[in-house]
Formats: structure tokens, sequence, C-alpha cells
């Protein structure tokens, strides 16, 4: 190849204006690591139908980590008493023999900082992260290990409002405090009870820059709180905990303290007063023969804006504290074969969220374009989540028709909770075969219709959170069609998590032909309705499912959350001139008549209403009566419409009623629920082979069980399959 380009720029811009669908342009990148340093923007139709890949048989990385050069790390023991080094003193003297300290300021190596991120927090980049020999080392802490603070270590002494206390569906006059507004809002003061952490805690006075990093006020969405003083047994923080603190809940670890390095693996660096100056106990107390290098690329690697039928194909993006790949407006690009890892947000975004937070109506999704494809890539080592996948208008039902499929994504949301593998958001988006596993948290949310979430691995998930799932929807009545099929579900969180969780007012959720293998609950029916659940097969899972009803706790008005999920109803279904809270009425026709088969009653659904509109709060005895809120089926509070039948348990436990809610359960409104749930202590019984998820067509009982017979057990065998699964 003669006179290649020096960069991808310049080939972008040779090809610039002179492709076409007929015509298509081709970007072979040679083989190398390529240092990134800004992002390559592909945008307008100038830019579209290329393929930028890697030479055939060639191995391409483009790297967003500096390499730190081995004859530039020091022992600490050789730091001159310098300014630059003065917090060397707070290294633990039995650690000092191991640590190894390297000038990156000298050097010109962004050094970043630790911003405010948690659940429901904005998303902003994470301080760079230290990587020896492709393993993310981890930020000087204490407790080490997977060991966390809890009551027993230290308690709540001062607990102000969280910042949700002062989002609209919490305050009286329906207004979010201002985001910055939030920031300014004070920390949870603790008190240390533990002796050991007394002792570790009095040295985090003389700390510029740490923080607690955990579960503050609930145990499935994390938060960071910076330790702004030490006074004694006395720990104050700065920013807000999201939900107030609690110690119930406490789970937290001490973060970024210099005073903590006592573990292999463990670095700091220290940016006050631009010191910039990295510490490192490195595995083995020496930092020879290692490749170490530190993330210093903030922005993604490529950012599609705008093109159409542009293909990157076999490439390796490796280092950002931001997204890996960007795609806006974008329609019919496909990313093939790519490696993305060490990206501190998510890996792959399509589309993007307006400003609005997450808990509330007014989030909104945009800009996801349509047609596009993630397929055949590594997805891994991920501080967010793997795929951003927003596509399609709910408010029209126009369909984004994204895919995800075949790729492997795993060891993500390493730096925060709900950064699924699969973000499903919009209308009509894909995400199939693809083995997803080992991660803390969740593996899908959806947030949107008709999803297909089909022939997936879902292993070792939902690890470090509880009361959540790995899929987790909720919070719309309107969320309707997503179908969650030919599954496996194996090795999940047993810490009071589910499988699939259909959260406050979930509806219409189509669960079929799923294999849920070990697991605390394999379903979570709460509140909605029109769910159902069929042709399931669950071994060794605790409860097959179980249920929450708004009728819990004496049927107490307004129901839980119901500003948001009214709000998101009205948004969808309530007709008017399309803004505030409604839609007009064409689109809610659209909805009536696309949904009409599935969901006969749907033009009959209705929010508790008094006459003059506004949410019942009481129950009377001419409007908001006891059996128009809480009896018709057509009620959004009444659980009617729920399905759940032809079950094959292996040493699995029945279906949790709850136990709350003056003897009503979701079997209550729905009589035939859990209907045909046939039993056997083991997979023998029904001649069933874990291995593959396929029964002996010859020997099984299921051929003579009712409701299940001959052409059922044909039909799983042919439709599922544990094969296929992942990159090809």
């Amino acid at each position: 190849m003669k006179d290649p380009f020096a960069t991808i720029e310049r080939a972008r811009d040779a090809l610039a204006g002179r492709t076409s669908p007929r015509f298509p342009g081709r970007v072979y990148i040679r083989e190398g690591v390529y240092q990134s340093a800004k992002t390559v923007e592909l945008t307008g139709a100038d830019h579209s139908y290329v393929t930028y890949a890697a030479y055939p048989g060639e191995q391409v990385e483009l790297a967003g980590v500096t390499t730190l050069a081995p004859d530039r790390f020091r022992r600490l023991a050789d730091v001159p008493d310098e300014p630059k080094w003065a917090s060397k003193s707070r290294v633990p003297a039995a650690t000092a023999p191991q640590v190894w300290v390297y000038d990156l300021g000298a050097d010109g190596i962004p050094t970043g900082r630790l911003n405010k991120n948690g659940f429901n927090w904005k998303p902003q980049p994470f301080a760079p992260e230290l990587i020896t020999d492709d393993t993310t080392q981890t930020l000087a802490q204490y407790p080490n290990g997977a060991a966390k603070l809890d009551r027993a270590h230290i308690t709540v002494k001062v607990a102000p409002k969280g910042a949700r206390d002062y989002f609209s569906d919490k305050t009286a006059d329906g207004t979010t405090l201002p985001y910055e507004d939030m920031l300014e809002l004070p920390g949870p003061v603790y008190t240390v009870i533990e002796p050991t952490l007394a002792t570790h805690a009095a040295t985090w006075a003389q700390e510029t820059d740490g923080w607690l990093s955990g579960y503050f006020g609930n145990n499935y969405a994390n938060d960071r709180v910076r330790i702004a003083s030490v006074t004694g047994n006395e720990v104050t923080t700065r920013y807000p905990t999201m939900y107030v603190a609690t110690d119930k809940w406490t789970s937290f670890v001490g973060q970024n303290l210099l005073s903590e390095l006592d573990a292999e693996g463990e670095y700091y660096i220290d940016r006050h007063q631009d010191s910039n100056t990295l510490y490192y106990y490195p595995p083995g107390g020496t930092v020879e023969g290692k490749e170490i290098s530190l993330t210093s690329f903030d922005a993604p690697f490529f950012q599609l804006e705008n093109v159409t039928g542009v293909t990157l194909k076999g490439l390796k993006l490796n280092g950002t504290t931001g997204t890996g790949v960007r795609l806006l407006d974008a329609e019919s690009c496909t990313l093939d074969g790519l490696e993305i890892l060490n990206v501190s947000m998510d890996a792959v975004a399509i589309g993007e969220a307006n400003d609005a937070i997450t808990a509330i109506a007014e989030y909104r999704t945009s800009r996801g374009g349509h047609h596009n494809r993630v397929v055949n890539s590594r997805l891994h080592d991920l501080g967010g989540g793997g795929v951003f996948t927003a596509g399609g208008d709910r408010d029209s039902l126009e369909r984004g028709n994204h895919v995800v499929e075949h790729n492997e994504i795993y060891d993500f949301s390493k730096l925060a909770t709900y950064t699924p593998a699969g973000y499903m958001y919009g209308v009509g988006n894909t995400f199939r075969h693809n083995n997803v596993h080992d991660a803390p948290h969740m593996a899908i949310q959806i947030m949107g219709n008709d999803m297909e979430i089909t022939h997936n691995r879902f292993e070792n998930l939902v690890n470090h959170a509880s009361d959540q799932g790995v899929i987790y929807a909720g919070r719309d009545y309107t969320y309707l069609n997503n179908v969650v099929a030919y599954n496996l579900f194996k090795d999940v969180g047993a810490d009071g998590n589910q499988a699939i969780y259909m959260d406050d007012g979930m509806s219409g959720m189509v669960v079929h032909h799923n294999f849920f293998d070990n697991a605390q609950h394999g379903l979570f029916y709460q509140s909605g309705h029109s769910n159902t659940a069929s042709d399931n097969v669950f071994q060794n899972v605790r409860y097959i499912g179980h249920d929450k009803l708004y009728h819990e706790g004496g049927k107490r008005l307004p129901v839980a959350n119901a500003k948001v999920v009214v709000e998101r109803f009205n948004d969808m279904l309530k007709a008017g001139d399309g803004t505030g809270f409604t839609n007009t009425r064409t689109n809610v026709d659209k909805w009536y008549r696309h949904y009409a088969a599935r969901y006969p009653n749907i033009r009959d659904w209705y929010v508790p209403t008094d006459s003059k509109g506004q949410v019942c709060t009481t129950i009377g005895t001419t409007e908001c009566t006891d059996e128009y809120v809480w009896t018709n089926p057509n009620s959004l509070y009444v659980p009617s419409n729920n399905v759940l039948t032809r079950s094959v348990s292996i040493a699995t436990g029945d279906f949790a009623y709850t136990d709350d809610a003056g003897g009503l359960s979701v079997k209550t409104f729905n009589p035939d629920f859990d209907s045909h749930n046939i039993k056997q202590p083991t997979a023998a019984g029904f001649a069933f082979d874990p291995t593959t998820g396929k029964f002996d067509e010859k020997t099984t009982s299921l051929n003579s069980a009712a409701g299940f017979g001959h052409k059922w057990v044909r039909d799983w065998n042919r439709n599922f399959t544990l094969e296929g699964i992942g990159p090809r």
C-alpha cells in the first residue's frame, strides 16, 4: 500500500463527498497502536457510506490510555523533600517500601478529577483509571477487597433530606430544585463507633479529596459523597445523598485515600495544588516487567452524527473516561467486531437523554436514528454500561429498529449502578444472542415499548445489589409489549433479587420460554397488569415469583409514586395537544389500534380520578369509590389480566403471594394465576438436561402432563438453544 495517510481523519477527508449507497468507501487502518487525543468525527452526508476497518489479518488499537514510561517510576524512598511530594507523609509506614511514584504533571499526562456521580445524578466523566497488564487497579480505599463499612462501624448522626426529596413528584408545588442547587444541599454527618475504623478515620482528616462510595439510603442504587472533615469520631460530608442516609442501608467504603494505600493494586493521584503525582502499590511490590497505563482520554473515540451507512469494523478501542462510541441521528450504521474496554461510562451510546433525571416523568431520549447495529463485539471492563440504545418515538410508536446481537458484554457497571449491558429505550429495538455475565447490577433496563430481548445468556449478575433484577422495567403502565423469550438466567445475586423485575405499575410484559437457573426469585409482579409469563422452566429458584399490590398497608391513597406513574400514563394515553402530560389524539388512536389485539381493554384503562380530574386521594361514596379505585379491572391500581402459566419447576418453591394486603393478592384478581405449574425435585424427573436446556422428547413426563404435551416439548427444543450466543 503506497503513501498511506497518517491519520484516520486524513483518509476521511479524502473520501468526503465521494461516497454513496452505490459507491461506498472503505478505509483500512494498518496494524499498530494509535494514541487518541481527540474524537474522530464523522458528520453528515459527505462522510456517509464508509467503512473504517482494521486491515485484514492485522490488529489495530486506538488507545485512550497513556503508557507510563517504566524508567519514570521511582521508589517512594527516593522522592525528594519538595512541596510536590508533601503528601508522601500520609503513606502508611508499613507500605512505603513497596510504593512507587510517578510525576504525571511533569510528563503532561492529564490527571482528571473525581466528580459527584451516582444513581440519578447526571453522569460525568470519571477520574482516570490506572491499568496494569490490562487489569484496572483500585483507588486506595478502606476497607480492602469486598468488605464494606456498615452500621456496626459507623452510624448516621445527621441525616439531611436527600436530593430525591426535591424532585417534582415529591415537592408540594410540583417543581424540581435546580440541579446546581441540589449539589449545594448538605451531606450526612456520621459517627464512627468501631475502634479500628476510628484509627483509620483519624488519618482521613489530612486527606484532600477523600470520598465515601457505596449505598447510603437504599440497597439498590449507589452514590458518593466527599469527606469534608473529620473531627474526633465525627465524619462530615459534602454533597447530599440521593436518598436520605439511614443506618439500615449503610454499605460503603472510604475511597481515594492515600493514608489507605496498603494493598497490592491500590493507587492514588494527588491533585492537590496541582501536584499531579501518582502513588502506586503494584502487585508484587515492583513495577518492573509490567505494562502500566493511565486512561488519559475523556471523549468518544468516534462520533457518528447525521451519517448513513457508516461501519466501524474490527477495531480495539481501549481507555476513555467518557463513552467509547457515540451515534447521534445516525441511520443504518454498524459497529462490527469491536473490542471496547477500559471505558468509564458506556461502551456505545446510540442517541442521548435530555437533562431530566430518570426518576421523573420528564425524562426523554432522542436523536437515536434508526436501524443501527452493534454486533459480534466484546465490551468489557466498563465503569458504565454496554450499549445505550435509544431509538424510536414513544408518542407515535415509530420504531427505532436498532439491533444489539452476538456480543459478549461483561465486567460492566464497575463505577455506577443502573448502567446495564443493554439500555432498551424508545420503541422497537432488539437485544438478542448476547452473552452477558459478571456484573454487580442489572443487565437490561427497559424504558419503552415493543422491545425484543431473546436468546441471551445472562449469568452471574446483580451480585452487589439488592431489590433489583437482571431485567428491570417499571414506573410506567405504557411500557407495553416488551418480549423476553428464550433466554438463560443463571446465578442471580441472591440478596432479595429477581431475574425479571416488573416494578411499580409495569404492565404488558411478555415472558415466555426462558430457563431460570439458581435465583432467589424468578419473577416480580408489582402492581401492574396484563403481564404474561408462560412456558418457562425454573430450576433451583427459591420462589418462582412474588407479587406486591398497591392495596398493601390498607389501600392507602395516593398510591406509592402516584405522581410519576400517572404523569407517564397521561403522557402517552391522555388525549390533548401533545404538550404537558398529554399526547395528540392522532397518536393516542395509533396506540389503541396498535395494541388492540393484545390488550383489548386498553381504551378502558383509567387512572382513578374524581369529577374534577384530580387523582383520588380518599375513598368516597359517589366518586372515588372503593369499587372504582380498588376493584374494577380497568383501574390502573388493580393488578388485573396478569398471567402465570405452564411453568416447569425443578427444585423450585411456590409463588409467594403478598401478606400485607388484607388477604388480597395477584391471584385474587386473576383466579387462574399460576396454573399448570408442574413440579419435580430433580431435572432427571423431567428428562431435562440443564447443560443444553433440552428435554428428551421420547421420555419426558411433560408429554402427558396437562397443559403441555408432545407439541409443547418439540416447540421448546426447537426454539430454545444455548448455542450460537455471543460473537460469531
